[in-house]
């Protein structure tokens, strides 16, 4: 539908007047046709972290759509190429006794299984006792898998609660 604006021929003296508008027919706007991706993963059991980088280990799949799990369960297969936002979100399990030093482990989002930045904003502390989210865009191709692995030198370092989403942008 179009709008064409009338002039009903106000007088100056009018000073609350607002100029009509009228509807007319006109071509409908075309809808963007097509779902862009997205998908999620999440997990909740207790994980004890290693002094070497390992992939975070993912339960529960949440809505899919043009993208995939993993035969492993714990990446997400991007079916076309396209800018994509990636989320991920971490609990550290609290301790009885907070760390003084503020232990902490190091969470790196991954694709194809190296870092999807060798270092910078893709790899991440999350403190004792605290969670984290943390969000990067990135080009992916059709077939990259998208995880996320996680480190520490600290013995008591584990997470529970986690989730990684993906959403197409472009």
């Amino acid at each position: 539908m179009s709008y064409k604006h009338i002039n009903m021929g106000c007088c100056q003296k009018e000073t609350n007047s607002f100029p009509k508008i009228i509807a007319i027919p006109g071509p409908a706007p075309t809808p963007n046709i097509g779902v862009l991706s997205y998908g999620s993963i999440r997990g909740d059991t207790l994980e004890i972290i290693s002094p070497i980088a390992a992939p975070i280990p993912f339960q529960q799949v949440g809505p899919l759509s043009n993208v995939t799990v993993s035969p492993s369960g714990n990446e997400l297969v991007v079916q076309s190429n396209g800018v994509y936002q990636i989320a991920i979100s971490i609990n550290a399990q609290a301790t009885v006794e907070p760390d003084p030093l503020q232990s902490y482990f190091t969470v790196s989002i991954t694709v194809n299984g190296q870092p999807i930045f060798l270092e910078g904003p893709a790899i991440f502390n999350v403190l004792n006792r605290s969670s984290s989210t943390y969000v990067v865009q990135a080009s992916l191709s059709a077939g990259d898998l998208v995880g996320v692995s996680a480190s520490s030198a600290n013995p008591i370092a584990n997470y529970a609660n986690r989730s990684l989403s993906i959403i197409q942008l472009s």
